[in-house]
C-alpha cells in the first residue's frame, strides 16, 4: 500500500510540473523579431592579377533576419542574404526550428550555421567587428558555413559553463565562394594557386554536389572573461572532380577528410583577443595534404570606436600566405556602422595590399 501511494506522490507531482509548464505555455504571447542590414562596400587591390578591376564600390551584402517564438521553448530562425552572383540556395544562410526542452538539452533542425568557431557566429556583417573575415571562415576550407542538419546542444552552469554541441547532415560543397566589390575574397587559394602553376585545381561541378558530415564541438566558458572551443568535423569519403593542368582534363579523385581546431575568446573591460587554429588531415587519392589555418585578432573599444589588427597564415595544398589586417569600426549609432581596413598579403609568388571601406546600414 505504502509503494502505490508513493507511486501516486510521484504521479501527483509529476502531472503538476507538467500543468505548470502547460499554464506556462498558455500564458506566452508569440514573439516576432525581424531585422536586417545594407552593406555597401569600396574594394582596393594593387597590382592584381588576372582581374578586370583593381577597385570597385557594391552592395556587397543584404540581409534579412526573422524570427518566430510560438511557444516558449519553441523557436523558429530564417536568415537571408543576398550576395552578388549567389544562387537563391547559398543566399539561404539559416532556416530552422529549435526545440528547448532544458537548458542542458536541444534540439535544432533545418539550416543553420557551424557552431565551430566564434567567428562563424559573428559571420553578419553588422556583428562582425572587421570588415572581412578571416580566411579561415570566409573560405569554407575546413568546415561549411552551414548545414542541413539536426542538432543536439546544451549548457551547464552559469558563470563557470560547459556547453556542447553535435550535428549530423548534409552540406553544399561550396569551397570557395567569392565576396567584396571585387570579388576577391574567398578566392585567395585559388588565386595564389593559379600563380603558381598549381598541378590541378578543384573543377566547379564540385561546388554543385553535396557530402555528409558529423560534428560537434565542447566549449568551457568563465563568465563573459574566458571561452575556449575544441570542434571537429569529420565529412563522408566522397569523389571530387580536379582539373590536372597539362592534361587539360577534369578527372575525379577520391578524398577524404577529417579537420579539428581549437578557439578561444579573453575578454577584459573593453578589451578582446580572439583566435583560432585548424588542422584537416586531407587525404586524395592516398596523398596526404598538409592543410591548416590560424588567426588571432586583438581589439579595443573606446565607446563608438573600435581598433582592432588581426593576423593570419593559411596553408592548402602547397600554398601558404600570411595576410595582415588593421582596421577601426566606428559605430555612432544601432542603424550606422563605418569600417576602415587595411590589408597586406604575403606569400613568396606576389604580396598585394589591400584597402576595403564598408558602410553598413541596420535596422
Amino acid at each position: 500500500m505504502r509503494t502505490i501511494k508513493k507511486q501516486l506522490l510521484v504521479l501527483t507531482a509529476v502531472l503538476a510540473f507538467f500543468g505548470v509548464q502547460i499554464n506556462a505555455q498558455d500564458q506566452w504571447e508569440p514573439q516576432t523579431k525581424i531585422s536586417g542590414y545594407l552593406s555597401t562596400e569600396f574594394n582596393y587591390f594593387n597590382d592584381l592579377d588576372g582581374y578586370d578591376k583593381e577597385y570597385g564600390v557594391a552592395l556587397s551584402e543584404a540581409g534579412i533576419l526573422a524570427s518566430y517564438q510560438p511557444l516558449k521553448d519553441v523557436s523558429l530562425k530564417m536568415v537571408f542574404v543576398y550576395r552578388p552572383d549567389y544562387s537563391i540556395d547559398q543566399m539561404i544562410n539559416e532556416a530552422n526550428i529549435q526545440y528547448r526542452l532544458s537548458q542542458n538539452v536541444n534540439f535544432k533542425v533545418g539550416r543553420f550555421l557551424t557552431p565551430l568557431s566564434p567567428m562563424n557566429t559573428y559571420y553578419y556583417a553588422p556583428v562582425n567587428i572587421s570588415a572581412t573575415l578571416p580566411v579561415l571562415i570566409s573560405n569554407h576550407e575546413f568546415f561549411p558555413l552551414n548545414m542541413d542538419a539536426i542538432s543536439l546542444n546544451g549548457k551547464f552552469g552559469d558563470d563557470v559553463s560547459i556547453s556542447y554541441d553535435v550535428f549530423a547532415g548534409g552540406y553544399n560543397n561550396a569551397m570557395w565562394l567569392n565576396t567584396g566589390a571585387v570579388g576577391f575574397f574567398g578566392n585567395e587559394v585559388s588565386y595564389y594557386g593559379a600563380l603558381l602553376n598549381s598541378p590541378f585545381t578543384i573543377d566547379d561541378s564540385y561546388k554543385a554536389t553535396r557530402n555528409l558530415a558529423v560534428g560537434g564541438n565542447i566549449r568551457f566558458a568563465y563568465q563573459d572573461y574566458v571561452n575556449i572551443g575544441l570542434s571537429m568535423f569529420n565529412s563522408q569519403k566522397e569523389k571530387v572532380p580536379a582539373m590536372v593542368m597539362g592534361n587539360n582534363s577534369v578527372l575525379i579523385f577520391d578524398s577524404e577528410r577529417f579537420s579539428y581546431g581549437i578557439d578561444a575568446k579573453l575578454s577584459y573591460n573593453n578589451t578582446q583577443l580572439i583566435g583560432g587554429f585548424w588542422n584537416s588531415d586531407l587525404t586524395i587519392n592516398n596523398k596526404f595534404i598538409d592543410h591548416k589555418g590560424a588567426f588571432v585578432e586583438l581589439n579595443h573599444s573606446f565607446v563608438k570606436i573600435t581598433p582592432y589588427v588581426r593576423y593570419e597564415d593559411q596553408t592548402s595544398f602547397y600554398i601558404e600566405f600570411q595576410r595582415y589586417t588593421g582596421g577601426v569600426m566606428y559605430k555612432p549609432s544601432f542603424e550606422t556602422t563605418l569600417k576602415c581596413e587595411y590589408l597586406h598579403y604575403e606569400q613568396e609568388v606576389q604580396n598585394l595590399d589591400g584597402f576595403v571601406v564598408s558602410l553598413i546600414y541596420s535596422f
